[in-house]
């Protein structure tokens, strides 16, 4: 029985609401694409069929929501009122669709149409989740000029990519088995296989914003996307443009210590996530000092007047997801926690640091993943922990600083080592402060 409250007023207002919501962006949607049409051949027609699917607008879709909500509060908690309502729109819509359709038509608006009862029906056993869903139907709506600007630049590989991507995270991970296989009880094919997916999910979110704003608008942006996929690409790609192009030198440094602060911060989320709040709190510290001094490093060459050179060629990331490197990105992270934990268990801690050391000079996030998977698996300390991770830094950014000379000459690495030094040093002092 329907009663006049407070409660269910509130809900009678949200379901129009949530109706609005979706039926104003659809009208806006309509009014622009006949805007569009204007000095076409078509354009009376083109006008014509805009006005009747303007029909399909804010009024409509909050009688819509407001149908599905009704239904579901008059059925008394039974199917039958919801199924008739659902199939009595179904069918007006589907007859509208028929009578204004064209070439120049989608059904976006009628498959949305569609789903606004259902959301009025939600609406009644989860508020929350269905203004949720609300919300992401509104934004797919919004989103069409975007797409259709992304889709030319979506290459095969990039489909490819995150189809194998989904099917790691949707059909390979719960099939992996939950036991460790080593005596160290560092190994465990099921929580490898969520740090796999996690390391291939942060790099192809790096990849994806690189190929959706690019790399070509300046140092600041390609240290910043460019070092969520890799700083070490970053500071090659770098050094070597610096050595056939002097004047872009403060350009790349700016690029590269950007880079690394992104690399940095990417060390800290993935700690966290792995070895949550006990791990990533006595780590903020010294990631923090390290970020504060490599971007005030980059300030003040930028402001200097050293980064005023051309700007950074397209650097060559390609998509770092595939299912064949993933298993041999798996297989390295897993060496490096058997070694890890092997030298922990043979030689305490400094063997730990180690592992650590020479890890790092390749990647860090193996190390990371490894000591903050150990530190629930094992009795490795939180500032242990922290300390292995920091040497891991410390061996990869002096390997990148080696790199820079190499490829990008004495000018170009002087002082870059200089600055990523100096955020080392920041680091390291920060981890002493806790010993």
């Amino acid at each position: 029985m329907l009663s006049l409250d407070f409660s269910t007023l509130k809900e009678a207002a949200m379901a129009v609401a949530l109706g609005l919501m979706m039926g104003l962006e659809r009208e806006r949607s309509g009014f622009e694409r006949s805007q569009e049409s204007h000095g076409e051949p078509r354009r009376r027609e083109l006008d014509q069929a805009e006005s009747l699917h303007g029909s399909l607008g804010a009024r409509t879709f909050a009688l819509l929501t407001l149908l599905g909500w009704i239904s579901v509060k008059v059925g008394g908690g039974g199917l039958a009122m919801p199924i008739a309502v659902q199939a009595f729109a179904a069918l007006l819509i589907g007859l509208f669709y028929h009578q204004t359709s064209s070439s120049d038509r989608g059904l976006t608006t009628e498959v949305a149409a569609l789903a606004a009862p259902l959301l009025g029906m939600l609406l009644t056993r989860d508020a929350l989740l269905a203004v949720a869903v609300a919300v992401i139907v509104t934004l797919l709506l919004l989103s069409k000029p975007w797409i259709r600007a992304w889709i030319p630049r979506l290459h095969r590989e990039d489909l490819i990519a995150t189809m194998q991507l989904l099917i790691v995270f949707a059909i390979l991970l719960p099939l992996l088995p939950a036991r460790t296989l080593d005596p160290w009880g560092a190994l465990s094919p099921q929580k490898m296989g969520w740090m796999v997916a996690l390391i291939a999910a942060v790099d192809f979110l790096g990849y994806a914003l690189n190929r959706v704003l690019g790399s070509r608008r300046g140092a600041v942006l390609t240290g910043l996307v460019g070092g969520m996929v890799s700083s070490t690409v970053v500071t090659v790609t770098m050094s070597r443009q610096a050595r056939e192009d002097p004047s872009f030198r403060g350009s790349g440094q700016v690029a590269v210590m950007l880079a690394c602060a992104v690399m940095a911060v990417r060390v800290a989320i993935l700690a966290g996530v792995v070895g949550g709040p006990d791990l990533v709190r006595p780590l903020l510290l010294p990631m923090g000092a390290m970020v504060a001094t490599l971007l005030g490093a980059a300030w003040w060459t930028y402001r200097s007047g050293l980064a005023n050179g051309a700007g950074p060629e397209e650097m060559p990331l390609r998509n770092p997801f595939h299912l064949k490197r993933a298993l041999g990105w798996g297989l390295a992270l897993a060496t490096v926690m058997l070694a890890s934990a092997a030298a922990r268990a043979w030689f305490g801690d400094r063997g730990l640091l180690v592992a650590a050391g020479l890890s790092g000079v390749a990647d860090v996030d193996p190390i990371t993943l490894a000591v903050s998977s150990q530190l629930h698996t094992s009795n490795l300390s939180a500032g242990v922990a922290v300390l292995a991770i920091v040497v891991a830094i410390a061996a990869n950014t002096l390997a990148k600083a080696g790199f820079a000379w190499i490829s990008g000459g004495k000018a170009f690495g002087l002082r870059l080592t200089a600055m990523l030094t100096a955020s080392l040093v920041a680091a390291l002092a920060m981890v002493a402060m806790k010993i």
